[in-house]
């Protein structure tokens, strides 16, 4: 009877890890005690000098399976109806114990590796979709060849991936799954206590992707407000048309994907080997990039600021203003810089341009 209570007992206990260790390691405390009294009151009058203390030390150490040999029964009853059974539901104890702790941690590696669990994290990336892993893995490499990015945990939300690739594993890169037009989902990322997202679009072939984007981004920068912290917010457009949809949403970048590939195929075609001009720009991994740098050196002329930047010991050149959202490359030289303006630099890191400007002051 007493064993259906037990097995009662524990099935009855929490499906979370922590839950089933406190029920069992609890229960295996009150059959400690319980052993130990039946062992002192059935053993003590034929053992000299055995405490109660002594006791129960004796059934932890049956139960565990440790077998000191220090104290024994020595009567009949002591043996088989406490000793003997002290010994099974050791066994037993542990086994189970163990047993729960295995299936406990493979649920929790296995909801891990489908996205399933909640991820917690701070100053995080957020890679809102994976179109092609080879495509995230791309961006990622990007990103981690920057000085901004090169510290930050990235996580990928997807409803496509199954589980995490065996890529993302070896590139430190955690998954969730669903969808990440859902704030459920989003807070699953840790969206609160990240850095940025990255939307990208989710079929680059469909324009109907622009809508979960935009959804998505909403989202995002409804949390920005609400928490007052700062979320970056980069999107992959797939329509010209939507453009002006996204810059309502206040997102803080957009890409327009159509069109792209078309203007560059014109450049290349009338100046043969301009598109791996435009590679190495934009690429972090290598060379030198553009970079919209803020600054404080208003009133001075673009051709003063070009003439420092001869002078100036490191390789960096001034290139164009970045003035509300419309950049002005190879502006006219008599234009002042005013306060707002970004300055548009092509430089090796955007810490050249930071030195820079302090030198001119």
């Amino acid at each position: 009877m007493w064993v259906i209570y037990l097995k009662r007992y524990f099935q009855q206990s929490n499906h979370s890890l922590p839950g089933k260790l406190l029920r069992t390691l609890a229960g295996a405390l009150c059959l400690n005690l319980l052993f130990g009294l039946a062992f002192y009151l059935v053993e003590s009058p034929h053992q000299d000098g055995l405490s109660f203390i002594d006791s129960v030390w004796w059934a932890m150490v049956t139960m565990t399976t440790v077998g000191y040999g220090d104290y024994f029964p020595v009567t009949f009853i002591g043996r088989f109806f406490i000793g003997y059974p002290c010994f099974l539901l050791g066994i037993g104890l542990i086994g189970y114990l163990l047993g729960s702790f295995a299936e406990s941690l493979i649920n929790i590696t296995a909801k891990k590796r489908k996205g399933l669990v909640t991820i917690h994290m701070k100053d995080h990336i957020i890679v809102c979709y994976c179109p092609s892993i080879a495509k995230v893995l791309h961006i990622i490499t990007e990103l981690r060849a920057t000085p901004e990015g090169s510290s930050k945990g990235i996580i990928v939300i997807d409803d496509k991936l199954i589980e995490t690739p065996e890529e993302f594993l070896k590139n430190d890169i955690r998954f969730v799954h669903g969808d990440p037009t859902s704030e459920e989902i989003l807070n699953k990322a840790s969206i609160r206590t990240a850095n940025g997202t990255i939307i990208l679009a989710k079929n680059p072939s469909d324009t109907s992707s622009d809508h979960n984007s935009f959804t998505i981004g909403t989202i995002v920068e409804m949390i920005e407000e609400e928490l007052d912290h700062s979320i970056r917010t980069v999107v992959e457009v797939v329509s010209p048309r939507n453009q002006k949809m996204f810059e309502r949403s206040s997102v803080d970048g957009l890409v327009v994907v159509e069109g792209m590939s078309d203007k560059m195929m014109v450049q290349e075609y009338c100046h043969p080997g301009i598109h791996r001009t435009f590679g190495q720009l934009l690429t972090n991994t290598r060379g030198s990039q553009f970079y919209s740098c803020e600054t404080n050196l208003h009133d001075r002329t673009v051709i003063e600021l070009q003439k420092a930047a001869l002078d100036y010991q490191e390789d960096l050149q001034i290139i164009g203003i970045h003035r509300g959202s419309l950049p002005i490359l190879n502006p006219d030289k008599q234009m002042r810089i005013e306060k707002g303006d970004r300055i548009i630099v092509l430089a090796k890191s955007k810490d050249e341009f930071n030195r820079f400007q302090h030198t001119i002051q």
